[in-house]
């Protein structure tokens, strides 16, 4: 990983660490948004083709089954889960909305691993940096302390993740206060 980017005026919050630490957990992850006005991470991964209708519906369907079993098991009640598809040209989007307050790390890493398992050929992924398993650990525990000390708290900022070329780099996409 070269570095991670934000405009220096800004503090680095536990919503930007988290940001960093799932994007660097998991180069599957194109960009992850964090919408304040609803709650909600917006995950996006990049596919190198372009789905078809009854596949993006099949896969969805999987997907949420898979989501929905994981919830079902860790009793968690969630408010938002969404699951679509965009297409550009020879590129299919698939964009997954969940609610903070009942996103756990298991159910992003079983996101992960699903998308993996289906489309491993087919997912576009930043450069990997390898990390060892003892690395690995050491994210997902930062990922779960933070997801639990950003569910107690009101966010502010919207904010964007993107991963490119072994940078990670954080926007802040809210509007300047109105005076």
């Amino acid at each position: 990983m070269k570095g991670v980017y934000w405009k220096e005026s800004d503090s680095f919050n536990n919503s930007m660490s988290l940001i960093v630490s799932l994007l660097i957990c998991y180069p599957e992850i194109a960009t992850l948004k964090l919408n304040p006005v609803e709650n909600v991470f917006i995950f996006s991964f990049i596919f190198k083709r372009n789905f078809s209708a009854k596949e993006e519906e099949l896969f969805r369907e999987e997907l949420a089954i898979s989501l929905l079993t994981l919830i079902e098991l860790i009793q968690h009640q969630p408010k938002i889960i969404e699951i679509y598809f965009k297409r550009q040209k020879d590129l299919s989007f698939l964009e997954i909305k969940r609610d903070i307050s009942s996103l756990s790390q298991e159910e992003i890493s079983l996101m992960v691993k699903v998308i993996n398992n289906k489309y491993e050929e087919e997912i576009i992924k930043d450069q990997d940096d390898n990390l060892n398993e003892e690395e690995l650990v050491f994210q997902e525990e930062i990922i779960n302390h933070m997801l639990e000390e950003i569910k107690d708290s009101q966010q502010e900022k919207e904010l964007i993740g993107i991963r490119e070329e072994g940078r990670v780099m954080i926007f802040n996409h809210s509007d300047p206060p109105c005076e």
